[in-house]
């Protein structure tokens, strides 16, 4: 009985195993499918009222009225559409004033965040 081991020797695993964790069932029980389809986290409900601000944003912009009667969906959106290519082409041809007004906020509080925080960085 070489390969059997007293009730009083350890048994002792090699330095390299990890040790075991327990299997899973073999069937994990199946969530309800409304809350597979509705059933979202905090941040995913903060992420999807985010989406929905920025496409309001777009229709208002757009001056879309869904109870109007000449609504048209496909003209909505190839006016967004044009609207969107318009601002890259400006956005292209004028990217020197936004990156100007931006950076004559956003650099010297990043100067002075690196200042503040110097004593903290190793």
């Amino acid at each position: 009985m070489s390969g059997m081991t007293s009730p009083e020797e350890p048994i002792v695993t090699p330095v390299g195993d990890k040790p075991r964790r327990p299997r899973k069932p073999a069937r994990a029980e199946k969530r309800p499918v409304l809350v597979r389809l509705f059933g979202i986290t905090v941040w995913g409900g903060v992420k999807l009222a985010v989406t929905c601000i920025l496409v309001g944003f777009f229709l208002l912009a757009l001056e879309f009225d869904p109870v109007a009667d000449d609504v048209d969906v496909f003209a909505a959106l190839s006016e967004l559409v044009r609207n969107l290519a318009g601002a890259a082409v400006w956005a292209v041809k004028n990217f020197w004033q936004p990156l100007l007004a931006g950076g004559s906020i956003v650099l010297p509080l990043w100067v002075l965040w690196r200042l503040a925080s110097l004593p903290f960085r190793k």
